[in-house]
């Protein structure tokens, strides 16, 4: 039993080896983990943004990311067609993922006053950006490895898409906290309230009585804040909501920053790919072949 783990665990590690000295291989798997990391970051937080500071339901928040679905779509169904027209790959990559660098860094400007119609804009602009990624480079590691290692690469593409998304959420939320946290304060003292509601704010705030993590979600902030603090005027909870939102969109369109530098990183090991000519072939006609263009193509390792 413990041999033939061992085996197995050989087998893996020889054929990871095998991949990863493919550079279009190691190439497309950094860029598409980058990419996952950029992509993750708008849609985790924009959601938690209309929820909480354009007030709309959980239902109404996934209706409002429809733009950067929209154009998600559209780019991979383009540039899939626009690959296989003409056989180049690597400056629409390139291209595609300045482009997702560029949206978030717009995302950056997010604030409670953003015009809607704005936001959908860059939104979309986002889904253009990383739509390609999601279509391209499968048929970017796909034509580099041999056949019988397609199932293989592939896996280990989506695999590495998947541990940017969990990597983008563990950086990107903690990130997300702090920001917040430390706008809150500035944000409520300008936001016009008196210090009388100010100093009721930290008292509850300090005691447990406020917790601003379960205010922040879905629901009416102003009477959530009545209700934990029956004592706030009246006239000051729509200066304390405001307040609150300002630092909240300051918090999200703070995370984006990780989202661009991730782009960038993408984009530039894109633009470092060796473009390779598509496959013509068949399976059984590339195994009569020497080897691929590049020359670097290797065989599947066999168990012992």
């Amino acid at each position: 039993m413990l041999r033939q783990l061992q085996r197995h665990i050989k087998l893996i590690a020889q054929i990871w080896t095998a991949l990863f000295r493919l550079r279009t291989f190691s190439i497309s798997v950094a860029a598409m983990f980058m990419a996952g990391i950029g992509f993750l970051t708008a849609v985790i937080f924009l959601p938690r943004w209309f929820q909480t500071v354009a007030g709309a339901s959980a239902t109404e928040s996934g209706y409002n990311i429809l733009p950067l679905l929209a154009g998600l779509i559209v780019s991979a169904v383009a540039s899939g067609q626009i690959v296989s027209r003409t056989g180049r790959y690597k400056w629409l990559m390139f291209g595609s993922l300045t482009l997702l660098a560029v949206s978030l860094f717009l995302l950056t400007n997010l604030r409670v006053d953003t015009d809607r119609a704005t936001l959908w804009f860059w939104m979309a602009l986002a889904g253009l950006g990383i739509g390609p990624s999601f279509a391209v480079f499968t048929l970017i590691v796909q034509n580099a490895v041999p056949f019988n290692m397609l199932g293989v690469a592939t896996s280990n593409l989506t695999f590495f898409r998947q541990i940017g998304g969990t990597v983008a959420l563990a950086i990107v939320g903690t990130m997300f906290a702090s920001s917040f946290q430390s706008e809150l304060v500035p944000q409520l003292t300008g936001s016009g309230a008196s210090p009388q509601s100010l100093a009721l704010m930290g008292q509850a705030a300090a005691s447990g009585a406020l917790d601003f993590g379960k205010l922040t979600g879905t629901g009416d902030l102003g009477q959530a804040l009545q209700a934990a603090i029956p004592a706030l005027p009246a006239a000051d909870i729509p200066k304390l909501v405001a307040g609150i939102h300002q630092a909240f969109s300051l918090g999200i369109s703070g995370t984006f920053i990780i989202g661009v530098g991730a782009a960038i990183i993408a984009a530039l090991a894109a633009a470092a790919m060796q473009e390779l000519a598509l496959r013509r072939t068949t399976g059984a006609q590339d195994a009569s072949t020497a080897s691929a263009p590049d020359g670097r193509r290797p065989a599947l390792p066999a168990a012992d």
